[in-house]
C-alpha cells in the first residue's frame, strides 16, 4: 500500500513540475489581418492535439504536433461565417479551450478555460489514478465492466488532489472502463484483465 501512495505521490510531483515549466497556449486576435487569430504554445508532452470547431460540435481544422519545442500557427478565418467557435489545445495532462466568435469581420476572444486531466498509471491489474481538482469541484468516478454494468461508483466532492487506486487482481475477465467526470469534462481509460 505504500508503494502504491509513494506511486501516485511521484505522478502528483511530476505533474505539478511539467506545468509549472511550460509557457501556457496563447491566442491572439492578429491585428494586422482581418478574422485572423495566432496561436502559440510549447509543447508539453509527445502529442498534443490542436482543433478548431464550431459551436455544434463540427471540426474545421484539427493537427497533432509532438517533437517540436515551440508551436506558432496563424489561421485564416476569412471563410468561416459569424458564429461561435472554439479552439481546443490537448495534451496528456490539461485541456486547454478558448472560446472566440466571428461577428461582421471581427474576431474577439470570449473566454479561456484550462482543466487539467486524470493521469492513469497501470501497474499490472491495478489502475492508479491522479487528478489535480483545483476548482474543487465534484468529481464522479464510474467503472463499467464490457456489457455496460456498473461495478463502482464514487463522487469525490470538495478535494484538491484526488488520489485512488483500484485493484483489479481479483476481477472477473473483461474489459473495464474507468470514466472521469469532472465538471463539464469526461474522460475514459480502458483496463483489460486476462
Amino acid at each position: 500500500m505504500k508503494k502504491i501512495v509513494r506511486s501516485i505521490a511521484t505522478v502528483a510531483l511530476m505533474f505539478a513540475v511539467a506545468t509549472s515549466a511550460a509557457k501556457e497556449p496563447t491566442l491572439i486576435v492578429n491585428p494586422s489581418a482581418s478574422k485572423s487569430l495566432v496561436f502559440q504554445m510549447d509543447t508539453t508532452s509527445d502529442e498534443t492535439i490542436v482543433s478548431i470547431m464550431d459551436i455544434d460540435g463540427v471540426i474545421i481544422y484539427s493537427e497533432k504536433v509532438s517533437e517540436v519545442d515551440s508551436y506558432t500557427k496563424k489561421f485564416d478565418l476569412r471563410n468561416l461565417p459569424d458564429g461561435d467557435y472554439v479552439l481546443k489545445v490537448e495534451d496528456a495532462l490539461k485541456l486547454t479551450i478558448f472560446d472566440f466568435d466571428i461577428e461582421n469581420s471581427n474576431v474577439r476572444i470570449v473566454e479561456r478555460k484550462e482543466n487539467t486531466k486524470p493521469v492513469f498509471k497501470k501497474v499490472g491489474q491495478k489502475v492508479l489514478l491522479n487528478l489535480l481538482n483545483t476548482d474543487k469541484e465534484d468529481v464522479k468516478i464510474t467503472i463499467y465492466d464490457s456489457e455496460n454494468r456498473m461495478v463502482f461508483n464514487e463522487t469525490v466532492v470538495d478535494t484538491f488532489l484526488i488520489e485512488k487506486a483500484f485493484n483489479f487482481e481479483s476481477a472477473y475477465e473483461d474489459t473495464y472502463t474507468v470514466i472521469v467526470k469532472n465538471g463539464a469534462d469526461t474522460f475514459f481509460e480502458d483496463i483489460v484483465v486476462k
